[in-house]
């Protein structure tokens, strides 16, 4: 009886812990973090921020948020849109590594007007 409830207790604590999962961020939680990058990007450009702001609706995927945030961070001035790489916090599956032939850093670059 007592080896069972244990084989159960552990059999349960790896299907937890090794199912692979997709890290998501709290709505809120991601909303800031965009506005922290935001107000960064325009106060080292000297620029305001961008309007319309980035708006987020659902729990985007860590990964993707991000990229977005890095990539906001590291714009170019002057700072007046957000860059193309942040449209992936609104995908609902994860996209993968980015593809050895684009280049993450010219994509960046890139901001949506």
């Amino acid at each position: 009886m007592k080896g069972s409830l244990l084989l159960i207790l552990v059999s349960c604590f790896l299907i937890f812990n090794c199912a692979e999962g997709v890290d998501r961020v709290d709505t809120n939680d991601a909303q800031s973090q965009v506005y922290s990058a935001a107000k960064f990007a325009s106060e080292k450009c000297g620029n305001p921020l961008p309007n319309p702001p980035l708006v987020i609706v659902n729990k985007p995927i860590q990964r993707n948020l991000d990229l977005c945030t890095i990539a906001i961070t590291r714009t170019e001035c002057p700072f007046l849109g957000y860059p193309l790489v942040c449209t992936l916090i609104y995908l609902e599956e994860e996209t993968g590594d980015i593809p050895w032939y684009l280049n993450f850093n010219e994509i960046s670059k890139l901001q949506i007007r």
